[in-house]
């Protein structure tokens, strides 16, 4: 992690004594560093979270985002292509890249719908998508691609909506909303999340991809 504006090293301090962890500041932009890291370390999985994430910052410094979930991604690819050991690379995607579907009351999408990303994050999720699928199909990479919902839980940075709407209530502020506030998303709890990534992680087929959601939208 390069702990950017949202990052909090001590998020991770419950884990930091335990013998299987070890924490690397680094950009994964950073083709050296990666290769490196990979071979000093043996690495046989590579579970791909890094990215700008968030919609809004994306309408004003769209190209941070290309460079992280694109370029970043594009590293990656390249440095687990050129490293014998990796046995399965779960790229960690958006349900974004769907887009808003032709209503709101659209049925809920399948892993084989087009992608029509309305936002400058979710089109560099999607091309990244895309830099993950021919690396399967032209470098038989092992490669899963993962589509979730939206995350909350404990320590999320408060620029996120549900930390957001938290801090506002609590000093008696009005909420933000954007447009009418008609708009509908599904939340996830962080920990459903991570119980879903280890099914991913152990049952999940090379070249497949994987939907994470629910219905309490």
């Amino acid at each position: 992690d390069r702990l950017d504006y949202c990052s909090c090293l001590e998020n991770l301090d419950e884990i930091s004594k335990l013998p299987n962890y070890r924490f690397i500041k680094g950009d994964i932009a950073t083709a050296d560093l990666v290769n490196f890291v990979l071979l000093e370390e043996k690495i046989d999985t590579i579970m791909h979270f890094a990215a700008q994430t968030h919609v809004d910052n994306s309408f004003g410094n769209s190209f941070a985002f290309t460079h992280s979930n694109i370029y970043g991604t594009h590293v990656l690819l390249e440095c687990a292509k050129n490293c014998d050991t990796i046995k399965r690379f779960i790229h960690v995607s958006t349900d974004e890249v769907y887009g808003e579907g032709e209503t709101f009351e659209t049925d809920p999408m399948t892993e084989e719908h087009i992608l029509e990303p309305t936002n400058p994050y979710a089109a560099t999720k999607a091309a990244a998508e895309f830099l993950v699928k021919s690396y399967y199909r032209s470098f038989k990479l092992p490669c899963v691609i993962s589509r979730g919902n939206n995350v909350y839980g404990p320590h999320q940075f408060p620029e996120k909506l549900i930390p957001k709407f938290t801090n506002q209530l609590m000093r008696g502020k009005k909420l933000t909303l954007h447009g009418d506030g008609s708009n509908t998303r599904n939340f996830l709890f962080v920990k459903d999340v991570a119980k879903a990534f280890d099914v991913i992680l152990h049952k999940g087929q090379a070249g497949q991809i994987y939907n994470i959601g629910g219905d309490n939208e």
